[in-house]
Protein backbone atom coordinates (compact mmCIF):
# COMPACT_ATOMS: atom_id res chain seq x y z
CA UNK A 1 0.00 0.00 0.00
CA UNK A 2 1.61 3.48 -0.91
CA UNK A 3 1.55 6.28 1.30
CA UNK A 4 2.37 9.99 0.54
CA UNK A 5 5.57 11.52 1.41
CA UNK A 6 5.78 15.34 1.75
CA UNK A 7 9.51 17.21 1.56
CA UNK A 8 9.83 21.01 1.82
CA UNK A 9 12.46 23.53 1.69
CA UNK A 10 13.09 26.79 2.02
CA UNK A 11 13.82 29.24 -1.09
CA UNK A 12 15.22 32.37 -2.72
CA UNK A 13 14.58 33.75 -6.08
CA UNK A 14 17.10 34.90 -8.56
CA UNK A 15 17.30 36.29 -11.82
CA UNK A 16 19.20 33.98 -14.56
CA UNK A 17 19.87 33.29 -18.26
CA UNK A 18 18.92 30.84 -20.37
CA UNK A 19 20.39 31.12 -23.93
CA UNK A 20 18.49 34.19 -24.90
CA UNK A 21 15.87 34.14 -22.48
CA UNK A 22 15.88 35.77 -19.08
CA UNK A 23 14.35 33.44 -16.28
CA UNK A 24 13.88 33.40 -12.78
CA UNK A 25 15.61 30.69 -10.67
CA UNK A 26 14.24 28.82 -8.00
CA UNK A 27 17.17 28.57 -5.80
CA UNK A 28 16.90 25.97 -2.41
CA UNK A 29 18.45 27.20 0.78
CA UNK A 30 19.76 23.82 1.82
CA UNK A 31 19.29 20.32 -0.43
CA UNK A 32 16.67 18.72 1.93
CA UNK A 33 14.33 17.68 -0.96
CA UNK A 34 16.16 13.84 -2.21
CA UNK A 35 13.86 14.54 -5.28
CA UNK A 36 15.22 17.61 -6.64
CA UNK A 37 19.04 17.60 -5.43
CA UNK A 38 21.41 18.67 -8.60
CA UNK A 39 18.37 19.77 -10.70
CA UNK A 40 17.52 23.53 -10.90
CA UNK A 41 14.39 24.62 -11.42
CA UNK A 42 13.12 27.77 -12.88
CA UNK A 43 10.68 29.83 -14.52
CA UNK A 44 10.91 31.09 -18.52
CA UNK A 45 9.43 34.29 -18.81
CA UNK A 46 7.93 36.19 -21.98
CA UNK A 47 9.68 37.43 -24.79
CA UNK A 48 10.62 40.98 -24.39
CA UNK A 49 10.57 41.03 -20.38
CA UNK A 50 14.29 42.68 -19.27
CA UNK A 51 16.91 41.56 -16.61
CA UNK A 52 15.20 45.07 -14.52
CA UNK A 53 11.58 43.53 -14.73
CA UNK A 54 12.68 40.04 -13.88
CA UNK A 55 14.46 41.13 -10.72
CA UNK A 56 11.23 43.11 -9.39
CA UNK A 57 9.64 40.10 -10.05
CA UNK A 58 11.94 37.60 -8.39
CA UNK A 59 12.01 40.49 -5.39
CA UNK A 60 8.21 40.07 -5.25
CA UNK A 61 8.13 36.03 -5.00
CA UNK A 62 11.21 36.19 -2.47
CA UNK A 63 9.01 38.34 0.22
CA UNK A 64 5.80 36.23 -0.86
CA UNK A 65 7.26 32.75 -1.19
CA UNK A 66 8.40 30.85 1.77
CA UNK A 67 9.43 27.48 0.49
CA UNK A 68 8.67 24.45 -2.08
CA UNK A 69 7.35 20.67 -1.83
CA UNK A 70 7.08 17.84 -3.03
CA UNK A 71 4.68 14.89 -2.92
CA UNK A 72 5.36 11.69 -4.15
CA UNK A 73 4.39 7.97 -3.41
CA UNK A 74 6.38 6.58 -0.90
CA UNK A 75 6.64 2.28 -0.72
CA UNK A 76 5.86 1.81 3.11
CA UNK A 77 8.10 -1.13 2.75
CA UNK A 78 10.65 1.21 1.82
CA UNK A 79 10.08 3.89 4.57
CA UNK A 80 10.20 0.95 7.35
CA UNK A 81 13.36 -0.47 6.23
CA UNK A 82 14.62 3.65 6.42
CA UNK A 83 13.60 3.83 9.93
Amino acid sequence: MATTKVEKAGVGFGVGRQGASVVIEIRPHHDTIASIKGVQIGFELLNGITSEQAKKIADVLSENVIGIFTIAAADEKAQAASH
